[in-house]
């Protein structure tokens, strides 16, 4: 059962694979942009990824040199195939429009590059439901590192004061639950029927299979 909400004031989401179901499109962005480089597919080259970094700092550990290069042919590829294919998770909506309506404040803290964000976004979500957005570069560190945290809730919570009673980081992956642990916030997972856990699963961390179940926690149900 998720803690009393007494005293909650920040709900942080992630963007990739927690409000935005679009993991098709970076797979297959990514895979094309492999091949344009006769590198093999992402099955065989992801064990060169660092799971402390994101998607897009990783691609010097994918392309050595030719990483901003091949980023730039990246965004090209998944911008075009945004529109079609991007979709938001079923029950998400619901949970945004449940923690507005209680007076929270919802938020986006992603990894992600703006770029791409800034066209997922209102094809998904009304943006203004959101009291602020912060994507990937924006820290001093991202995601899995507490400055994520600490940067988006600058000027509305002194980090000193960031407790896993006013603030909720909502998140699929193990890097959004460390981030959370590491800023003394309290992570929660979603699509874990999807995503499962990483390399953990910890008693320090709220799971749930899908947004409707996480909604029925909210209720109460």
């Amino acid at each position: 059962m998720l803690p009393a909400r007494a005293k909650l004031q920040y709900i942080l989401f992630d963007w990739d694979g927690t409000l935005a179901d679009n993991a098709e499109i970076v797979l297959q962005s990514v895979n094309q942009v492999l091949s344009e480089y006769n590198l093999p597919d992402w099955n065989q080259m992801k064990s060169r990824r660092d799971p402390k970094l994101s998607l897009w700092d990783n691609f010097a550990n994918l392309f050595g040199t030719n990483a901003n290069q091949a980023y730039e042919r990246y965004l090209q590829i998944y911008k075009k195939a945004t529109p079609a294919m991007v979709k938001a998770f079923p029950g998400a909506k619901e949970v945004l429009n449940f923690l507005k309506a209680e007076g929270r404040d919802v938020m986006i803290m992603t990894n992600k590059d703006r770029r791409l964000l800034d066209i997922e976004l209102p094809l998904l979500y009304d943006p203004s439901i959101f009291t602020r957005i912060v994507c990937g570069h924006e820290a001093p560190r991202d995601k899995p590192y507490p400055e994520h945290i600490f940067y988006t809730l600058r000027g509305l919570l002194p980090q000193i004061e960031i407790s896993r009673q006013n603030v909720w980081m909502v998140g699929d992956s193990d890097q959004d639950s460390d981030c959370a642990l590491s800023a003394n916030a309290l992570p929660v997972r979603v699509n874990q029927a999807l995503f499962g856990t990483d390399t953990y699963k910890s008693d320090d961390v709220f799971y749930f299979d899908n947004f409707s179940e996480m909604l029925k926690a909210l209720r109460g149900e």
